[in-house]
């Protein structure tokens, strides 16, 4: 027996290295959804919120990250963007940041098409803008004395669903997915000042500073990091990459933990030997 348990302890790291490869690429490929069943509250108000919006409502989701954030937020505004068709709320998308258009248009070469929506008619893209108050402060009186087209150039007015639109008084809810600080002049020059509702979506390390946010009620719900976008996907039982992504978190560190209980173990009983 303790040549067998030496031979366990001398195995080919190059094994344990390729289990570990598998027990995440599994997920990956197909979400388990493993993760606890337990949803934050800012998850949980921000998916209320929008549930409770009537049909037909219009929403802007500022989708203001670049690749560097995207594995977090990503999954989040794809959430934000399915519960938003599957009610059949209007969306008006932007960013002012330059690094996410093609992110946006990865959103809106899948997304659309699964729930049967129409550009012009169900949403719309509005161009890169890198003057933020700018924008933010024009589009409480007239959103087209700023954003007069569209990503392709096409006159925005004249699109279906912006017909009714004109400002803020026209927009149900804001929903900012950011890496950067743009949710805080969202909150200040456009929640506190226009009263516009405004939710958020952030990374799991920026999550904490938007506390006071939340606890006065200047947020009306908050996406936190990963864990936030998986558990939104469980609350519109649409499993995506936010679910894929904490599957392979919870396998791989439940497999070192018990990489390193067994080592623990078989040394133990080594020496007592």
């Amino acid at each position: 027996m303790k040549e067998t348990l030496n031979k366990l302890l001398k195995i080919d790291r190059r094994w344990l290295f390729l289990l570990l490869t598998f027990s995440i690429l599994i997920p990956i490929i197909k979400p388990i959804g493993i993760s606890s069943k337990s949803i934050s509250s800012g998850v949980q108000d921000t998916y209320n919120f929008i549930e409770k919006l009537p049909e037909g409502s219009t929403i802007i989701l500022s989708m203001d990250y670049d690749p560097s954030t995207a594995p977090e937020l990503h999954p989040q505004s794809a959430a934000i963007l399915k519960h938003a068709f599957k009610k059949n709320l209007k969306v008006i998308i932007m960013t002012f940041l330059a690094g996410s258009g093609g992110l946006i248009d990865e959103h809106i070469r899948n997304i659309p098409q699964q729930y049967g929506k129409e550009y012009g008619k169900d949403y719309v893209v509005l161009p890169y803008m890198p003057n933020v108050l700018a924008a933010l402060t024009q589009m409480s009186s007239d959103i087209y004395a700023i954003y007069d087209k569209d990503k392709d150039d096409k006159i925005l007015k004249n699109f279906e669903m912006m017909k009714k639109i004109k400002n803020y008084k026209d927009i149900s809810a804001v929903i900012d997915i950011t890496g950067t600080a743009l949710l805080d002049s969202w909150i200040v020059f456009v929640g506190d000042k226009y009263g516009v509702p405004v939710m958020g979506g952030v990374t799991a390390i920026s999550q904490v500073g938007y506390g006071p946010y939340l606890q006065k009620k200047q947020l009306k719900g908050l996406i936190g990091g990963m864990k936030g976008a998986a558990e939104y996907e469980r609350l519109i039982s649409e499993p995506g990459k936010g679910t894929s992504g904490i599957d392979a978190l919870n396998i791989a560190h439940l497999l070192v933990i018990l990489f390193i209980i067994f080592s623990n173990i078989v040394l133990l009983i080594l020496k007592l030997s």
